[in-house]
């Protein structure tokens, strides 16, 4: 646990420096005082609503969680709830900032769900909710920086975000890192890590466990048997 965290202090101490310059608009400028009134407001209401009996008005971040992580959470805000607590999506996000709001909200700006679609300030939330180590968020950015879409092409900094992911517990990100590393990005150096974290992560759907079969043989091939047995022991952190 203490290596995964140094690893992602380390890794957003020296991400931030290079990362998207914030963006500065008026739309953003919040006083510390109505910051304050903000936060407290919106604490007040989820704990009213979590002790109501009647059907519970905005997401709470265990469910937002939970909709990232199986990626239905566009289909949840938009077709299912049809945008009517963006309000509180963006407030959590804006004024709060809670790391998974900021990621939503960054997504629903970038792609314009239930929203104007404003690309420039998505990505600046997308970074905010990264600064704040949330997984999903260097997932996505890792993408972005790997195809260069809608920010310039960098393999470097799609290397590091998706392996810090990983080192975070993520699945999905280990999935994808270790997807990276047989494509040929990475270095050698990271194949015993990245073998040990896959070997000792649980997967629960069909699709998964049979990429995380395939990758764990392709894997295989790029390392010698007394390596792959050293990283199917219990010398590196799982979750």
């Amino acid at each position: 646990m203490r290596q995964r965290l140094a690893l992602a202090i380390a890794f957003l101490a020296g991400f931030s420096s290079c990362a998207m310059a914030s963006v500065s608009s008026t739309y953003d400028k919040v006083t510390d005082a109505q910051a304050l009134v903000a936060r407290k407001a919106i604490e007040s209401t989820l704990e009213k609503y979590k002790d109501d009996n009647t059907a519970v008005n905005v997401y709470t971040v265990d469910e937002l969680n939970t909709y990232v992580d199986s990626g239905v959470y566009v289909q949840v805000i938009r077709d299912r709830d049809k945008c009517q607590f963006t309000p509180d999506i963006e407030d959590r996000a804006r004024i709060v900032g809670m790391p998974a709001f900021e990621y939503v909200w960054g997504d629903m700006l970038i792609s314009g769900i239930c929203v104007k679609q404003d690309v420039e300030l998505g990505l600046d939330y997308l970074q905010k909710s990264v600064n704040h180590a949330y997984a999903p968020a260097m997932i996505k950015l890792s993408d972005y920086y790997e195809r260069g879409y809608l920010v310039p092409r960098n393999k470097e900094k799609a290397v590091t975000l998706m392996r810090t992911a990983a080192s975070l517990g993520s699945r999905t990100a280990r999935l994808q890192w270790a997807d990276m590393l047989v494509r040929g990005l990475g270095a050698p150096a990271y194949y015993e890590e990245a073998y040990s974290w896959l070997y000792h992560s649980l997967y629960f759907t069909e699709y998964e466990k049979t990429k995380r079969n395939f990758l764990q043989n392709e894997m295989q091939k790029l390392m010698p048997p007394n390596i792959v047995a050293r990283a199917m022991g219990d010398g590196f952190y799982d979750i």
